[in-house]
């Protein structure tokens, strides 16, 4: 007895200091991520990326959810990205992702987001890198899974039961060498997927996931996470991309003239340059035709497919010169694309698979991320999918 009115007396408490907050302080953190231009829908920053909040404040009837990895920030600064292309009113991109944001933690994140998508579409990039023996990295994920998106995942009542059990027991899964986080996930399918917890342990589960999501809105703040970004105009230009393309490329021409394998200058002379010799022939060994990557995938379409939106699948290729150059089998590229094109296939969902662009110039930005081409394809494809 003593011990429920102390824990009702704590909720009470709890309750109070949420009202204060919610008439003082959280108002100024709202209002600052509640915005009439574009500069949260095109942020990199992490909060953003864990935040229902902040996504679906800024998702409206002419927002597209752009769902991938490092390929939606490698070239952000270019004047070919989306986030110039498509700075407009009447036409723009939420893109959510960044390195190593695969299928599970978009998953997670598609089933948090979606009564907050007017537009029941999405597109979701995938990288060939994500299909690694392994799959997902676990320190990975332990950095950019929400806690707060699997537990909305885990709530949407869209989502069967089946498919929420293959989802936490992925994530317990990927979680095993996190003790804290582990736990966490076992408690969530106990309580929220097998309905065998207390009132009191949903109760605290949501009091828990309500802090949650009001420290990484707090974090956002607190971090001055947004710039002005304003919108370039009302409506999108009605674009002529062929031109627009050759134009972008004579610019690309004079910033990979520096190696034979048509990256940008900048990361050859970074990453490549020193280590070419000792990066010949060293990555033979590389198989992505078999990764639990593949199940995940299934994963993602069968949550999309339950919550009733529509997907575009696109598949980049990586640099095909590299490739060859650092031993990765060409057979076995091919192999890949295929095959995470059939899965796709299996869900009647569209797919934009560019493998066979592997070795057409200035198609990539380096050795694996999306260049002025691709985007330029990618970016008309985005459009006509959303109108």
């Amino acid at each position: 007895m003593i011990k429920l009115k102390a824990f009702l007396t704590s909720i009470v408490l709890v309750i109070i200091t949420l009202i204060l907050l919610s008439m003082t302080y959280v108002k100024k953190v709202d209002d600052y991520y509640k915005v009439n231009d574009n500069s949260i829908r095109y942020s990199t920053n992490y909060e953003k990326y864990k935040s229902k909040d902040i996504l679906t404040s800024n998702i409206d009837v002419n927002t597209l959810v752009l769902l991938g990895s490092s390929e939606l920030v490698a070239t952000i600064n270019e004047d070919y990205h989306p986030n110039k292309i498509f700075n407009y009113k009447d036409f723009n991109i939420m893109q959510i992702g960044t390195s190593y944001s695969q299928n599970i933690i978009q998953a997670t994140t598609l089933a948090s987001i979606e009564e907050g998508m007017k537009k029941r579409k999405v597109a979701i990039i995938e990288s060939v890198q994500w299909y690694e023996k392994d799959g997902t990295h676990r320190d990975a994920f332990l950095n950019k899974a929400s806690q707060e998106h699997i537990y909305n995942a885990l709530t949407n009542d869209k989502i069967s039961k089946e498919t929420k059990e293959k989802l936490i027991d992925r994530i317990i899964e990927i979680t095993k060498g996190n003790k804290q986080q582990n736990d966490l996930y076992k408690k969530y399918k106990k309580v929220l997927v097998e309905n065998e917890g207390t009132f009191i342990d949903r109760l605290l589960m949501g009091f828990d996931k309500m802090l949650y999501s009001f420290k990484l809105k707090l974090m956002f703040y607190r971090n001055h996470s947004k710039s002005d970004y304003p919108v370039s105009g009302e409506a999108t230009p009605n674009y002529n991309w062929e031109e627009m393309a050759e134009k972008f490329v004579d610019e690309v021409k004079k910033k990979t003239n520096n190696n034979e394998f048509g990256v940008d200058n900048k990361y050859y002379d970074t990453y490549l340059r020193e280590r070419l010799d000792s990066l010949k022939g060293a990555y033979k060994d590389i198989d992505y035709t078999e990764s639990p990557e593949y199940s995940d995938f299934e994963i993602f379409l069968t949550v999309a497919k339950e919550l009733g939106i529509e997907v575009e699948v696109i598949i980049f290729p990586v640099n095909g010169k590299w490739n060859d150059y650092t031993g990765v089998s060409r057979e076995m590229r091919e192999k890949t694309y295929r095959k995470i094109e059939s899965v796709a296939n299996q869900f009647g969902v569209k797919v934009l698979n560019y493998g066979d662009r592997e070795y057409e110039d200035y198609f990539l930005f380096d050795v694996m991320h999306v260049g002025v081409k691709g985007w330029m394809e990618v970016e008309k494809n985005l459009y006509e999918f959303s109108k």
